[in-house]
């Protein structure tokens, strides 16, 4: 006799795409606002290569969340808005990935795979980066260094937001940045513990809204992404003069 052992129930709301398609999207009409110019935005880290523009609301719940915290924890944003174009990059290049890696699998099966983690950009409802609706965030102390939020696990073995086996400083920051984005609205993708959004079709679909109120947006004619940091040069002691002679530092 086989023992077949219950399959574990997962925390947190599913999403089918099957479910996602079928939500009306009903577009507000809100604008994007570029992070870098909003003053009340200037708690938020964004990181390098980001494209720094999402909706209004949007911004209004991440400084709510930002409130939410500890004043020396910030909230830093990895990803705000891809184009469509930039999506369909991402997405295809890591269909054709998994495709080299198991091309026993039938083209169905490729698809579920890469549909885990990276929204087609050809189906109905159109990617939550992509409407300005969603963010990828993560915590950071106020020098910038991530607060670790996956030990002991590595990369896409980290990615269920309710993963089992954290180590308790782990946990505890993950909790910490969960409660602060679903207590300022956004909803959580439970696969993925940094993707977090508000309006789009997913949105609607975890927490039982009849419409998604942000469609497919285009960014600003003259979009720009945030710059990557240039490598500081060495720095020397403040008190150095030259080799062998040294000043007291003034007080």
């Amino acid at each position: 006799m086989t023992l077949v052992m219950p399959k574990k129930t997962k925390l947190g709301a599913p999403e089918p795409f099957h479910l996602i398609n079928r939500i009306p999207i009903r577009d507000n009409g809100e604008p994007l606002v570029d992070l870098r110019g909003r003053r009340e935005a200037r708690f938020l880290n964004l990181a390098p290569g980001c494209l720094p523009f999402v909706r209004e609301s949007v911004l209004a719940r991440l400084i709510r969340a930002q409130a939410r915290l500890p004043w020396y924890v910030h909230i830093q944003i990895s990803t705000a808005l891809r184009t469509l174009d930039m999506q369909s990059r991402m997405y295809w290049s890591n269909f054709n990935r998994i495709q080299s890696e198991h091309p026993q699998w039938p083209l169905s099966a490729v698809r579920r795979a890469c549909n885990k983690f990276f929204a087609p950009p050809d189906a109905k409802a159109p990617p939550g980066h992509c409407t300005g609706g969603a963010v990828d965030v993560a915590l950071v102390d106020l020098t910038g260094r991530p607060l670790d939020v996956t030990s002991p696990f590595l990369r896409w073995d980290a990615a269920y937001t309710f993963v089992d086996g954290l180590t308790p400083e782990a946990h505890a920051n993950r909790k910490m940045l969960y409660e602060a984005m679903t207590g300022a609205g956004f909803s959580n993708c439970r696969d993925e513990w940094w993707h977090y959004s508000y309006g789009d079709s997913a949105w609607a679909v975890r927490t039982g809204n009849p419409i998604a109120c942000y469609g497919l947006i285009p960014p600003p004619a003259s979009y720009s992404h945030v710059p990557k940091r240039p490598a500081r040069p060495p720095r020397k002691p403040a008190a150095y003069l030259r080799p062998g002679r040294w000043r007291r530092r003034k007080r």
